[in-house]
């Protein structure tokens, strides 16, 4: 039979609640942590874009030139 916890609104301020093991919310930060690095290396090519620091290739074979 599941166990049932009654939490406290004033301790959630009215929020909803998410429960998830230890394991489960590292793994979340650690893909929050992955997903703003490669936002920041994206935001940055568009910056080099911008300001034309970047070259059209027509085939992956442009980059050895």
């Amino acid at each position: 039979m599941p166990t049932t916890m009654t939490i406290p609104k004033r301790l959630t301020h009215g929020e909803e609640l998410v429960v998830l093991t230890k394991k489960e919310y590292e793994d979340a930060i650690q893909k929050n942590k992955e997903i703003l690095e490669v936002l920041k290396i994206i935001a940055q090519g568009e910056k080099e874009y911008r300001q034309g620091k970047t070259k059209p290739i027509h085939s992956l074979s442009d980059l050895d030139k």
